[in-house]
């Protein structure tokens, strides 16, 4: 039995999912449009990450039951609004030590979910509001890389996305 927090997407959501992240990558290729923040993965790691983040939104708008738009490569615009809130959702397959990543030029007021791919099977950990997170240094790192600081929020700090879903989190 899945977990309340848990979804499992059909065969069909997940090819539909994984074609835009296909389409996320190839876009980004025809356009010379570089991942940001320094990053150097190969074009295969790319497309894996692109493909696993699709399906990571995939399940976070089933999850809520609203509407995937499928949209690709809108910079840092939201990628799903949830009763006019914007959800920004970020995935991960499943480590030791996964927590929400939210880089400085976030938007102050944007919904943060972090969700663990296991595909089909998507949990969902949790989420924070930017604006708690934005400006604070005790979640501040650059993980020891040669890349830019961010913000690591680990999954215990997260709100449980059941909150968000039946609007008690406020």
């Amino acid at each position: 039995m899945m977990e309340n927090n848990s979804i499992t997407l059909d065969l069909y959501e997940m090819q539909s999912a994984a074609h835009l992240g296909i389409l996320r990558c190839l876009e980004s290729e025809k356009y010379k449009e570089k991942w940001g923040y320094n990053y150097k993965g190969s074009f295969n790691d790319k497309m894996a990450k692109s493909i696993s983040g699709s399906l990571g939104e995939a399940a976070v708008a089933k999850f809520l039951n609203i509407k995937f738009t499928f949209t690709c490569n809108h910079g840092g615009d939201a990628d799903l609004i949830f009763k006019d809130l914007h959800l920004q959702v970020r995935t991960q397959l499943p480590k030791n030590n996964n927590s929400l990543i939210i880089r400085p030029k976030a938007k102050p007021g944007e919904f943060y979910i972090l969700v663990i791919d296991e595909a089909p099977n998507f949990k969902i950990l949790g989420f924070v509001n930017s604006t708690y997170v934005l400006g604070q240094d005790r979640f501040k790192t650059d993980f020891g890389l040669a890349r830019p600081p961010c913000y690591s929020i680990p999954p215990d700090k997260l709100t449980p996305i059941n909150l968000l879903k039946d609007s008690s989190w406020n």
